[in-house]
């Protein structure tokens, strides 16, 4: 096999240790799978950020997962000891909001997310359409046309715009659905949250993440999802704009997923690690084939900057 063009960062000599940490004032961080997992924080994460933010380094948040709010983010970093203001935790669903807003988004919302999600649009202004949760018949004497029908009325709200996040209540209906207000209006939008395939939980388990959901909207409506979670340009833009970037190669974005992250610091222009502490084995790593999403240096979890730090200053 070709050697890899990326190193751990503990293989590092002293003086390229040395130099690595002084290469970036940034760091901005994907969070599930990098600072915790299902069952809580990744051992030594909170001693690495203490430690980052004593140093001088600022820190940010980019996460994917509409699951939880803002209050619940905020009190977990402040149980990490980095009490980290909303400025610098970027939330999909205020990424949407934002997104909405630019657009002058008047017309009503179909949202395929949790109510975590969904809440967030509301409370923003946005009339937000979700369901339908009823059991559609499915018995041989059924009329499917008046079925159909019956889920979509020309009485209801203009929707211009389809959203696809993770939910893990979502269901062929909510599909069906989305595409009936896709082919109703050429001008409604098809928009994308978190683009995951896989959402890992632990060692153990992973679920289903949205992208399957939203290829399926693609390939059925012949549309082109706009991203505006990770890795989409929309927010590349936005991050740019938020946290005032004028040199991106001083920005060092951290995740542990190759097409979400390490994918986003490209587009970015960031300098790239990955954390083998989630979604992404060391195996997988070296077995991708997109240059693209590959990183420029990869470590175990978070817990490595320590050992960092400890090796230059000793």
């Amino acid at each position: 096999m070709e050697k890899a063009r990326f190193r751990h960062v503990l293989d590092l000599s002293k003086e390229e240790k040395r130099a690595f940490l002084d290469s970036f004032d940034m760091v901005m961080s994907d969070c599930d799978g990098v600072v915790w997992n299902f069952t809580g924080p990744i051992p030594g994460v909170d001693r690495a950020l203490q430690l980052l933010k004593a140093r001088g380094k600022r820190l940010a948040f980019i996460s994917n997962n509409g699951m939880r709010t803002m209050d619940e983010y905020r009190q977990k970093f402040h149980e990490l000891g980095v009490d980290e203001q909303d400025q610098d935790i970027v939330h999909p669903a205020l990424t949407t909001v934002k997104y909405l807003k630019s657009v002058g988004m008047q017309d009503a919302v179909y949202c395929i997310a949790t109510e975590v999600f969904k809440d967030y649009l509301r409370h923003a202004g946005f009339q937000v359409l979700d369901g339908p949760y009823d059991r559609l018949p499915d018995d041989r004497v059924a009329n499917p046309v008046r079925i159909f029908t019956e889920y979509f009325q020309p009485s209801e709200p203009k929707v211009g715009a389809v959203l696809v996040d993770l939910d893990v209540n979502v269901s062929l209906a909510h599909l069906m659905k989305a595409k009936c207000y896709l082919e109703r209006s050429p001008d409604c939008l098809l928009l994308a949250g978190a683009t995951d395939y896989i959402v890992p939980l632990g060692t153990r388990m992973d679920i289903i993440g949205s992208g399957y959901f939203i290829e399926v909207l693609e390939r059925a409506t012949g549309r082109k999802a706009l991203v505006l979670g990770k890795p989409g340009q929309a927010l590349a833009e936005f991050i740019i704009e938020q946290f005032h970037v004028t040199h991106p190669e001083r920005t060092l974005f951290i995740g542990d997923m190759l097409p979400q992250d390490m994918g986003f610091g490209t587009r970015c222009g960031f300098q790239k690690l990955l954390m083998l502490s989630g979604g992404t084995t060391k195996e997988m790593l070296f077995g991708h084939g997109m240059e693209h999403e590959l990183p420029h240096y990869y470590a175990d979890s978070f817990a490595d900057f320590v050992q960092l730090y400890k090796d230059v200053e000793d």
